[in-house]
């Protein structure tokens, strides 16, 4: 089996009469090789003439160590992510916490009662926390205020909503006598991402969904897979989705239009 860890190469001869011989002078390592490295034994005597015995370096298994352990949280830690000088951390209990660096300490808690968290995003001053219940809330961040994570609104907004319901066209079906707007998830929302002014949502109803950042208006809905959503990642104009399907896809926008199409794709049959 290959080994991720960084391993020493070693090319000297085994001696029969230690248990391990290894060349002072050599201390290359390499990560990029394709084959654990090994070392054979150029005597015939030697129990060890017929096999190559990968070697890892020790020292990586103690290159990390836990300096912190954090707790507070009402049931399983779902997310984590960084805003500014706080670190996130959200639960399937509703609650999501602040922690303020470096002491690592409770700075606040907020988000309780908005059902189970399972994603959280944050870009400038705003946070965005994927909900079980199929919405997305934006918190606001503020000093000057004594509430310093403010609720300001849900995706889809009241706004957006409003100007679609009327329109027999809007309504997607979702399953067998359920329809919903298109703008909204039909089932718990499992992944975000931020992304050169959008958000991206991923769910378990199988769609990714574009939001734009200025206004939160729901630009595009789009049936991504054949099954849950469980990741979301955007790089260098691409978004990548990851899912139950067992596929990965590559999703990028059109020339000259705002709308997403699909770039590319691998994993699954």
């Amino acid at each position: 089996m290959n080994t991720l860890l960084p391993q020493t190469h070693l090319s000297a001869p085994m001696n029969s009469k230690s248990k391990l011989w290894t060349n002072p002078t050599s201390t290359s390592t390499s990560c990029s090789s394709s084959s654990s490295s090994s070392i054979s034994s150029e005597n015939d005597d030697s129990p060890f003439c017929s096999q190559r015995i990968p070697i890892v370096v020790s020292a990586f298994f103690n290159s990390h160590r836990s300096l912190a352990v954090l707790s507070g949280h009402v049931g399983s830690v779902s997310c984590l992510a960084l805003c500014g000088e706080f670190i996130l951390s959200a639960s399937q209990g509703k609650d999501i916490i602040v922690w303020q660096q470096p002491d690592l300490r409770v700075f606040a808690k907020f988000g309780q009662g908005e059902g189970s968290v399972k994603a959280l995003a944050t870009v400038g001053n705003k946070v965005f926390t994927a909900h079980q219940d199929s919405r997305i809330r934006v918190w606001k961040v503020s000093r000057s205020s004594e509430n310093v994570f403010k609720f300001v609104d849900s995706l889809p907004t009241t706004k957006d909503y409003l100007g679609k319901f009327m329109k027999q066209s809007n309504y997607v079906q979702t399953r067998r006598h359920h329809k919903r707007l298109w703008i909204e998830h039909a089932d718990s929302i499992s992944c975000l991402t931020v992304y050169n002014g959008l958000i991206y949502s991923g769910s378990w109803d199988k769609t990714l969904k574009v939001w734009k950042l200025s206004d939160l208006k729901c630009l595009e809905s789009i049936k991504a897979h054949d099954d849950a959503i469980n990741g979301l990642v955007a790089c260098k104009g691409v978004v990548y989705s990851a899912s139950a399907d067992g596929k990965i896809k590559a999703w990028g926008r059109k020339e000259g239009k705002g709308e997403h199409c699909l770039k590319g794709g691998f994993g699954g049959s």
